[in-house]
């Protein structure tokens, strides 16, 4: 799967992002060592994710995060 971050708001990406894993709120939580109302947070918008945060998911799920230019 690839997601391409630019086309969604912080909130909505990571959002689906944990849909894409199939994973509930709670379910992604303990996998990251965070509460569940951090997760909530996070695809509400009220509070921002790290990027350290990207990468635990990343690292748990063998995803890969990657850089790319845009073409023009």
């Amino acid at each position: 799967m690839r997601i391409i971050a630019n086309d969604y708001k912080p909130n909505e990406m990571f959002k689906i992002l944990r849909q894409s894993l199939n994973l509930t709120q709670e379910e992604l939580a303990k996998l990251i060592h965070v509460s569940k109302s951090s997760i909530e947070k996070y695809e509400y918008g009220t509070c921002n994710y790290t990027f350290e945060t990207l990468l635990k998911i990343a690292q748990k799920s063998g995803y890969e995060i990657i850089f790319e230019k845009k073409l023009k």
